[in-house]
């Protein structure tokens, strides 16, 4: 017998406002990531820098639908490309 796992599903609302931010970032030249964040055992919660000229922000995608909205936010809000390491 199989076990189902059932993934939930976030309120559109939600969905709506991190689709939103993610055009924005889109419209700054910012490409959004979500991948797995680990390194030696530490789980990050992303960050953004500038490789090859181009701006990347990246997010843990285990993070739930409400905290990428944080974290993009968050970035976003206060990007200064002054501050981004290379």
């Amino acid at each position: 017998m199989e076990l189902e796992t059932k993934k939930l599903v976030p309120p559109s609302s939600l969905q709506d406002r991190l689709s939103e931010l993610e055009e924005q970032a889109a419209q700054m030249q910012i490409h959004v990531h979500y991948d797995l964040l680990e390194a030696a055992g530490l789980k990050l919660k992303g960050g953004i820098c500038k490789i090859n000229g181009e701006y990347h922000l990246f997010v843990d995608r285990r993070k739930s639908t409400s905290d990428k909205i944080d974290i993009l936010q968050d970035h976003l809000d206060h990007v200064n490309p002054e501050d981004i390491p290379h």
